[in-house]
């Protein structure tokens, strides 16, 4: 088990800087930023923000893209005890000021050009910052209790308005010991790999990996917004060794620049798919297709990485996420509807409870819109799961997501899992949407890959679904509407204005 010593997140830099001046930090682009000038750096930030009004416990949007700025200005919020909370570069100005009343935020650090924010304080992060604060030298950290340093980490907001989850820095700690001294792609190596971010960290897998690495004192690559996917696949075959975060649907995507006999990456350290689970025929074509390491993580911001299966594991329980991570104090449940804990193999709702757990939704009303919620010390992540004899948990789907369709109530993995076996399917959601008969109606949209036949998929879906589970009606689309976070937007796919053009 990895052991960590740290108040402060941002001591991590410090410590290394210390330790390893010149070991690299943050590499983008043709710049690599050892640890000694990253900590000098953070502290130059930590002197700026507090010369602009911004203090201890302030809640500060951050909607900067993939830079070294960003990672700079996020330690040094920590650093200063203010209140970070991670916002999508591209938040729009109809977004933005909803988020700064939501979440009470005091200040916002956007990109040039970016809408007006509402918040009191509005910093814009110019490409000359670095030089505008190169003659401050202060080092201001803060000097209050630990336990008082706050996180908020804000949901997907693929179902609805995003969720604020209130965490302290211990909880990154905690979370942090609990990755790294479970994932066998970091104990089994004599140096960290190369962590290659293809995102900003407002995704909660992104933010909480990179904070693993820096406790590490390993190198974080911060990849750019790529406009033709070719870029990003060649940028990532440049890196032997790396470990590679990305969603379901990206990896998907990247497979379209694989060869189909053999692997894009055979040197990969691990390829990480997570942000929703991932149908196993998919997991094994990742796996022959762009890297034999393969690993899928499944967790979320109120607990952080709950399960990690690999390549091995996955072969033997293709339909689990993994056992759960082993850290003391870290339970793990099913329950029933009367919050009573149910016997292996049952069916219920996840639930989670421990030192890695968060402490409340900043937003109260927040605990009853939705089924992530806080319930007698319990953490519940709105999946119904069950827990098999060897421990393995398997994913049913969302609660929020069960369609109930007629005395039947379905979850879209399972349909989602068939149609995106078929050869002509590059992308699928699949959502309930009130039927002409009262009830919902299962409804699929689909990307096709480089076309569709649709009569082909109809055939698919009969063969290997029940009538009850079959769609009604299926849409395609050229791509999926997106949060922020990348996640399939399913509250705009429930709510887009249909024209019934290919019944099922």
């Amino acid at each position: 088990m990895t052991e960590f010593a740290f108040d402060n997140v941002s001591d991590c830099v410090f410590h290394h800087a210390a330790v390893n001046p010149q070991a690299p930090a943050l590499i983008e682009g043709s710049e690599t930023m050892t640890y000694g000038a990253l900590a000098a750096l953070v502290r130059q930030a930590s002197a700026y923000l507090t010369s602009q009004g911004i203090k201890a416990h302030d809640h500060v949007g951050i909607a900067l893209t993939n830079s070294i700025e960003r990672v700079a200005l996020a330690l040094a919020l920590m650093r200063i005890g203010a209140v970070g909370i991670e916002l999508p570069a591209e938040t729009t100005a109809e977004t933005f000021p909803a988020l700064v009343a939501r979440f009470a935020m005091r200040a916002t650090l956007a990109e040039p050009g970016s809408p007006a924010t509402s918040a009191p304080i509005q910093l814009t992060i110019h490409v000359q910052w670095r030089s505008d604060v190169a003659e401050l030298t202060e080092d201001i950290r803060y000097q209050g209790d630990p336990a008082n340093l706050r996180i908020i980490s804000l949901s997907s907001g693929s179902t609805g308005l995003p969720k604020g989850l209130v965490c302290t820095h211990q909880h990154r700690v905690v979370r942090s010991r609990m990755t790294l001294g479970s994932v066998e792609f970091y104990d089994a190596h004599d140096k960290p790999a190369p962590l290659l971010l293809a995102a900003p960290a407002s995704t909660n897998l992104v933010w909480g990996m990179m904070i693993c690495h820096l406790f590490l004192g390993g190198p974080v690559v911060l990849l750019p917004t790529y406009l033709h996917m070719i870029d990003m696949v060649r940028e990532v075959a440049r890196w032997d060794d790396a470990i590679f975060p990305v969603p379901p649907g990206l990896g998907n995507l990247m497979l379209t620049h694989a060869k189909p006999d053999a692997a894009l990456y055979p040197r990969m350290r691990a390829l990480i798919s997570a942000g929703q689970p991932i149908a196993s025929h998919l997991k094994q074509t990742l796996t022959r297709r762009l890297t034999p390491n393969v690993f899928e993580f499944y967790g979320s911001g109120g607990v952080g990485l709950l399960t990690c299966i690999g390549p091995k594991e996955a072969e033997a329980q293709p339909r689990s996420v993994g056992r759960p991570v082993s850290y003391p104090g870290v339970e793990v449940e099913i329950a029933g509807p009367d919050g009573k804990a149910l016997p292996q193999g049952s069916i219920g709702q996840l639930r989670v409870r421990g030192p890695n757990t968060a402490i409340s939704f900043f937003n109260p009303e927040d605990n009853f819109r939705g089924n992530e919620r806080f319930a007698d010390d319990w953490y519940y992540l709105g999946e119904i799961a069950s827990i098999n004899s060897e421990g393995y948990i398997i994913l049913e789907g969302r609660i929020a997501d069960a369609i109930k369709s007629g005395e039947l109530v379905v979850y879209p993995p399972e349909v989602e899992a068939v149609m995106s076996s078929h050869p002509d399917v590059l992308e699928v959601a699949v959502i309930g949407r009130t039927g002409d008969q009262g009830g919902e109606d299962i409804v699929a949209f689909v990307v096709g890959r480089g076309g569709y036949n649709h009569q082909s998929i109809l055939v698919h879906c009969q063969q290997n679904l029940p009538a009850s589970k079959r769609p009604r009606y299926i849409f395609y689309l050229d791509a999926m509407p997106r949060t922020g976070n990348g996640k399939i937007n399913k509250v705009a796919l429930k709510t887009a204005p249909l024209q019934k053009l290919r019944p099922a």
